[in-house]
Formats: structure tokens, sequence, C-alpha cells
């Protein structure tokens, strides 16, 4: 296995839950960790808990210019990037009819278009590198699909997709591509937690689920991993020999 001392490591949602273990996972191996997320305070005292060598920088994944605006802060300070992780998500149970623009728009970008825009601004900068592992979180649901979440589903089903594709066009200068399909995590959050899900929506995608099944089939029994093993599933991936690509790694409770 390889190491990731003095390795660059971006985490795209890194102020709380799955990202933030993530961060703290690397750091502990010796990474300088950019950590991006958009609420600037939560992030700044995330970062500074995590000691010197982690660099928060704040950033909606899903603004173009936002992402461009940060990774050329990096490039300015680094110069290159080792490890990209595109964790930011944002879920909101609700029945396809009752959408909302907004329930629609902020998880299309942020889900979907913010790793493609943070994938096509990274890679420049792993070719400086010499080499680089992207990796892609996705979901559990995109295997059992829930009802009430169809844009959740829909744009991690097709982040799925663009990771196959991109994978094929970066392999000649060495970055490798994973997708992480992740279970259920202890203290993962709901998402972004100023875009707060509407309580009546989410109690009859509860109850559908719960008459369906759903629950209990995908998430079993117990609370969920633990964030930091999370972390050291990232960790393993981009620690296998260079020869050697996980293309899908499909990590949950039992």
């Amino acid at each position: 296995m390889g190491t990731v001392t003095d390795k660059i490591v971006v985490v795209t949602g890194a102020s709380s839950g799955s990202g933030l273990g993530i961060s703290r996972r690397f750091l502990q191996e010796g990474a300088s960790v950019v950590m991006m997320a958009r609420g600037k305070e939560r992030l700044e005292q995330a970062a500074e808990e995590l000691g010197a060598k982690a660099y928060p920088i704040q950033v909606d994944v899903g603004d173009p210019d936002s992402v461009a605006a940060a990774f050329e802060q990096v490039s300015l300070q680094f110069g290159q990037v080792d490890v990209l992780i595109n964790n930011a998500a944002v879920y909101r149970p609700c029945a396809v009819e009752l959408l909302s623009n907004l329930d629609i728009t902020q998880q299309v970008t942020t889900n979907l278009l913010g790793p493609i825009y943070t994938s096509r601004a990274v890679i420049p900068l792993m070719r400086a590198a010499g080499a680089g592992d992207i990796i892609n979180t996705s979901s559990e649901s995109t295997l059992h699909p829930f009802p009430h979440l169809s844009m959740y589903v829909a744009t991690k089903a097709a982040l799925e997709a663009f990771g196959k594709v991109l994978a094929m066009e970066v392999a000649p200068i060495d970055i490798r591509v994973t997708t992480v399909i992740q279970g259920t995590a202890k203290g993962a959050g709901v998402g972004s937690t100023d875009w707060e899900w509407d309580p009546d929506h989410a109690a009859a995608a509860g109850a559908l689920w719960d008459k369906l099944g759903l629950i209990p089939a995908v998430m079993g029994v117990r609370e969920g991993q633990d964030v930091d093993d999370i972390g050291d599933i990232h960790l393993f991936i981009v620690t296998r020999p260079r020869t050697q690509k996980l293309d899908t790694v499909h990590a949950r409770s039992f």
C-alpha cells in the first residue's frame, strides 16, 4: 500500500458528517486536507479543531464560479491535488408532484453538477501531481430506489454514470475514479442544514417506506457505520498500488 503523507486532499461537504470523518482520517495519516463546504462558520470551526494542516475554503459546489475560485486558491497555495473526494450532497423527501423548483435545482446542482464542476477543475492539478484519485460518493438508494427520493436517486445514479465515463477519459494520465456506494452512517446528517425538510413531506415518505418495508431491508437493524470508518475506506482506495483500480466500493453496516 502507498501513503498519503504530504499528499494534497480536497474533500467537499467537509464540515460535518462523513466529510468531516474523511477529512480527519486523512489528516491523521499525514495529508494536507482542503476542506470545502458552503457554511463558512461551521467549516472554519471544524478546520480549526482538526489542526494546522486543515485548510477551509468556503464554496458552493453547485455554483461553477464558486468552484473555479476555490480551485484557483488551491492552485495558488499548493500547485497540485492528489485526491478529490466528492462527498457534498443534499436530499429532501418529497413526492414528485409536490417538488418545488428549489427541491429540484438544489439537488441537481449539488449532487450532480457539483462533482462535475470539481472534477473538471481538479484534472489540471492532478496532471501537475503526476497522478490522482477522484472518489464520488453515491448511495444505496441507487440499488434500492426509494419513493419520495426521486431527485436524490436520479442525481446519484447520474453521478455513477458520469464517473464511469470520466474514468475512461482520465485513465491515460493516471487518474483513477472510484464510486463509493455508501450505506447509512452515524452522524452523517441529512444534507444541507440550512435547507430543512418539510415535516409533512418527510412524514409521508417515512410512512410509505415503512409500509413497503424499505427501511429494514436497506438499513438493517444497527445504527450505521461510523464516519471515521468511512474515512478508512477512502484511505484504502487511494493507497492501493497504482497498478490497481477499484471501480466501485459498496460499504454498509450490518
